[in-house]
């Protein structure tokens, strides 16, 4: 087993939050017991018939080092018949080391690339190999068939001039929107029994939450909304300000649709009746772990819309984490976090609705060194490794995620996999697992291995209302015009809100943003869009 001992440290990553939002969490109790059949690797009945034995430079991106010896390392080694040549590159500084390695023309034969601007990049510099799609779906054919099965369109997010670059990464946690999280206390206590759908029953609730006094101080000191829940009234009017959306066949950019003018009308009028914290502006959240809505937390409004679903969630299973706004609550009112409601985006008046929802593209791409292209045996036998690996079965998934079971981890009584001794998920990478062997994680097995969080959300109805950004990959101009671009938008916006602009110069706005670059970016989305549908 052969090792690149680069590492180079800024800061030591607490690389856990994943590992405890999947319900495996360090400091679970238990110990190591016999291994058993489930270690053993199910093939992916393929083998690209070379006889060679192969050494394959391997690169991912941890957390922390993988040791000389490490176990899992020397385990693929002997299942996959291969010699390992893992690069330890510190994830914060990834792409910046892994540039330094190309530019002294060391390329990997496989490796993790960030980001489709990179991913075109390095194949605008002949870094990365053309992968012939027929090779891939004979040589991992489960990776190809999950991957569409599960998002049709994904593999022509890596296309390049037509020819495929990369194996996308799916985020699997894509499928769910952002949270709509109600004080169901406050809402009791102004007489609302029924959960708000429409933009009418919103607005409604949130002037009752302004004045009739639902946390019973006596006092006029609460609030509709702050900054977070602003998308749901854009999205009831079709579109939200940031994002790319499809109209007529075209990619349009949200914040300069006309609908927009209106959706900015009526929040100048909550902002005027005092419905939206006159601090909105500074947002929700005042440090610390940047999911926490602090002005949620504390009293101050009673809907948002900050952070993730599983932020809010309560704790579903020993061992469970990861609810950090929940848990916040808790601390200070019990009472309050376990009558917290989940609600769906408000429908405006022609049932338009919608809050953001990540992209199912993760911008994770599993790619392959220029070099593989005159040799495709080994590329196959690359190919072969990652469908093993990744998408053979649910064990070899589970191995490659958190090492042996019964050694490193085992499941509990919900058929959760939870870590034995208190491991954590930088000694998992330490030993070679987790994100240095298994860096596709393909929807079905993340589903399965997540199944009491998923079915939380799904009976929460977070699969319902949300908006994703049709715009997936980044735009040649976005450089030169987007900072700026930005800047109007959320300057005018916060002004057409508070009234120091009036909603006459929406078109104004518009026009200057168009002006400004936002025409050119326009072009080039359409030209994009064009190539991907």
């Amino acid at each position: 087993m052969k090792k690149m001992n680069m590492w180079i440290r800024k800061s030591a990553m607490q690389g856990c939050a994943m590992v405890m939002l999947l319900g495996v969490l360090a400091g679970c109790s238990g110990g190591p017991s016999e291994e058993t059949e489930t270690n053993k690797v199910e093939s992916s009945g393929k083998g690209a018939e070379s006889g060679t034995k192969y050494t394959v430079s391997w690169v991912s991106g941890q957390s922390a080092p993988v040791d000389e010896d490490a176990e899992m390392v020397a385990y693929w080694e002997e299942q996959l018949d291969v010699d390992l040549d893992v690069w330890n590159i510190e994830s914060t500084n990834y792409s910046e080391v892994l540039n330094l390695r190309f530019a002294s023309e060391e390329i990997p034969d496989r490796m993790v690339v960030l980001g489709f601007a990179n991913l075109k990049k390095y194949a605008d510099q002949d870094i990365i190999a053309e992968i012939p799609l027929e090779m891939l779906k004979e040589h991992a054919p489960n990776v190809y068939a999950k991957t569409v099965e599960a998002f049709p369109d994904t593999f022509n997010y890596t296309k390049i001039d037509g020819k495929l670059y990369g194996i996308p990464a799916i985020n699997y946690y894509s499928r769910f929107r952002s949270p709509i999280v109600w004080r169901g206390d406050w809402l009791r206590n102004v007489g609302i029994e029924k959960t708000p759908e429409t933009l009418e029953e919103f607005e409604t609730a949130l002037y009752k939450l302004r004045n009739d006094d639902p946390n019973r101080s006596g006092k006029k000191d609460t609030y509709g909304i702050s900054d977070s829940a602003l998308n749901l009234v854009y999205g009831a009017f079709g579109y939200l300000p940031d994002r790319w959306a499809e109209k007529d066949g075209k990619l349009v950019y949200g914040a300069v649709q006309p609908e927009m003018k209106d959706a900015l009308k009526l929040l100048n009028q909550w902002y005027k009746d005092g419905v939206i914290d006159p601090e909105f502006v500074t947002g929700e959240n005042k440090g610390g772990y940047w999911a926490l809505s602090h002005a949620f937390i504390n009293g101050r409004i009673g809907l948002t819309s900050q952070g993730v679903y599983y932020h809010w969630k309560p704790l579903l299973f020993e061992g469970d984490g990861a609810s950090h706004n929940y848990l916040e609550l808790q601390k200070l009112d019990p009472e309050a976090a376990d009558a917290l409601v989940h609600g769906t985006p408000p429908a405006g008046r022609d049932g338009a609705m919608g809050v953001a929802q990540g992209n199912p593209m993760s911008g994770k791409v599993i790619a392959f060194g220029k070099h593989l292209e005159k040799q495709p045996e080994k590329l196959a036998k690359i190919l072969e490794m990652i469908e093993t690996i990744s998408a053979t079965s649910y064990n070899n998934y589970l191995t490659a995620m958190y090492g042996k079971k019964g050694k490193h981890w085992d499941f509990d009584e919900n058929n959760v996999p939870v870590l034995l001794n208190n491991l954590q998920s930088q000694d998992l990478e330490r030993m070679g697992a987790n994100n240095v062997m298994e860096s596709l994680e393909l929807p079905e097995y993340t589903a399965q291995r997540t199944a009491i969080i998923s079915d939380w959300a799904e009976n929460q109805q977070y699969g319902i209302g949300g908006m994703t950004n049709k715009l997936q990959a980044p735009l040649a101009s976005e450089g030169r015009y987007l900072t700026e671009l930005e800047k109007i938008r959320e300057e005018a916006y916060i002004s057409f809100i508070t009234g120091d602009r009036p909603i006459d110069e929406f078109d104004a706005f518009v026009k200057s943003w168009r002006s400004s670059g936002g025409e050119q970016l326009e072009k080039e989305a359409n030209e994009w869009w064009e190539s991907v549908k």
